[in-house]
């Protein structure tokens, strides 16, 4: 998974991260476990993260599609990417900066 451009995220305490889609001028927030699911997508450790997961007690079906739900609704809030763009993809990829989470 790829972040898009232009996305700026910050820790606002109490657990919250604050999203700013600069390209849609939404914000998003999230709670510590959907940062948690949003940063395994963008290192590709999904998996591992739904292993820890279930050593917490979860189940591993219930985990699994809560999970799956989550990057869905990342992927709608446009924080993440499956793939470049065509015209993108075109250009070359440029460096991303770090998003802090």
């Amino acid at each position: 998974m790829l972040t898009p451009p232009r996305i700026h995220a910050a820790d606002i305490g109490h657990g919250t991260t604050a999203v700013l889609v600069v390209r849609t001028s939404t914000w998003v927030w999230l709670d510590e476990t959907s940062v948690r699911i949003w940063q395994a997508a963008l290192t590709s450790s999904l998996p591992e993260l739904e292993e820890e997961f279930v050593a917490e007690g979860y189940h591993r079906e219930q985990v699994h599609e809560a999970v799956q739900r989550n990057v869905r609704d990342l992927t709608d809030y446009r924080l993440l990417e499956t793939a470049l763009p065509a015209w993108r993809a075109r250009l070359g990829r440029r460096p991303r900066r770090k998003v802090v989470a």
